[in-house]
């Protein structure tokens, strides 16, 4: 299992005015509000990276309110200096200035002794103040271009779920870490309460009853679901010349051998009866080794969404020997999950889904997805 981890104590985003893009600006300034202008595109626009919009926004909280609500056309904003690029300086010491260090020497105060206080006079429990809890959130790698450390923003999915954080309450403090055993997420992670919250996973029709498979039946019993934040297309590749990509019936599909990665729901196949003993299925780690397989003969078909295949096949360099079926597709939602037996998690999904609504009015939602697709098509 490998895993790395980002810790954020506040969320990063601000609400889309109108219709129009940012003005052209630059780092270490003052920038004016205008129509159509919001965090991510200020922040593209000043440092050439849309993900910078966290130190814009926690630089002007007085100006656009914690939650960025109060940001109007015409308010004045503080842009600051780009941190990568003053930590990329080098300081030559020749030039600099010497000056003499300065000594800051703390006087102790005098402390007269007093007598013991009274059990009424101390300060009650109820006085404490609670302490805040800190989200555990966990995705994985290999899930391009939804779910990656190298992807910008660390993905599609990543940005939306960060997003929707923030505009729940940007002062939800939380933990993101990447896990690569996505099937360690929901049989252990978030069952012990290691971690609070997983993305992205497919919802299974928990609605067929005796039609899901056990693994999925255990989803829908032990586990909330966010509302969605994405649609895909599941469907099929095969070797070019194999003609299985030209299939137009899945009973075609009967007796061959199907490559689904470990941890995502079997349910599409299910549902369109390709189950065992029908097919041989293979559940390797992660998909490039569906396709690896694939081109070594050892499976007919990979059962993928069509944007993470495209991924893999690029990646793997296979694009001339690979054809995806048009024929036999479903369409498929992203979410967050929550186990039920964890009722603050369950109460951040909630806030979340109204979080993701207001990404929606406000365009972000497009932003970042438009965004991620044509960062992940010119590949």
């Amino acid at each position: 299992m490998t895993q790395s981890a980002k810790t954020f104590g506040i969320g990063c985003a601000a609400l889309l005015l109108s219709g129009v893009s940012a003005l052209a600006q630059e780092a270490c300034g003052t920038y004016v509000v205008a129509a159509g202008d919001n965090l991510r595109l200020i922040a593209r626009s000043a440092y050439g990276d849309a993900d910078m919009y966290r130190a814009i926004f926690e630089a002007n909280i007085l100006a656009i309110g914690k939650k960025a609500d109060l940001i109007e056309i015409g308010t004045v904003l503080s842009i600051p200096c780009d941190p990568s690029a003053v930590a990329a300086e080098v300081i030559d010491p020749a030039k600099e200035p010497v000056t003499e260090p300065v000594m800051i020497t703390t006087a102790a105060a005098e402390v007269k002794a007093e007598p013991p206080k009274d059990a009424e006079s101390e300060p009650s429990a109820a006085a404490i103040p609670a302490e805040v809890k800190t989200f555990g959130i966990v995705t994985g790698n290999g899930y391009a271009p939804f779910t990656d450390e190298t992807l910008p923003g660390g993905g599609m999915v990543t940005q939306l779920v960060e997003m929707g954080i923030f505009r729940a309450d940007p002062a939800i403090p939380y933990n993101l870490t990447f896990i690569n055993d996505w099937q360690a997420h929901i049989d252990a992670l978030l069952p012990s309460g290691a971690y609070d919250l997983s993305f992205p996973w497919v919802r299974p029709d928990c609605e067929a009853g005796a039609m899901l498979s056990a693994g999925d039946q255990a989803r829908c019993d032990n586990f909330v679901f966010s509302a969605p934040l994405y649609e895909i297309v599941d469907g099929f590749f095969a070797t070019r010349g194999s003609g299985l990509a030209l299939a137009t019936n899945y009973a075609d599909l009967e007796g061959k051998r199907i490559c689904r990665p470990e941890g995502y729901t079997t349910g599409v196949l299910d549902a369109v009866g390709l189950s065992v003993p029908k097919i041989e299925l293979m559940r390797p780690a992660d998909t490039e080794d569906c396709f690896e397989a694939l081109m070594a003969g050892k499976v007919d078909l990979v059962s993928i969404d069509a944007e993470v295949g495209d991924t893999a096949i690029a990646n793997l360099g296979i694009a001339a020997d690979v054809d995806s079926n048009p024929y036999l597709t479903t369409l498929q939602s992203l979410h967050v999950i929550a186990h039920k037996s964890n009722p603050e998690a369950v109460e951040l999904i909630a806030k979340l889904d109204g979080g993701v609504v207001e990404m929606y009015e406000s365009g972000e939602w497009y932003d970042i997805v438009s965004t991620a697709l044509a960062s992940n098509m010119e590949k």
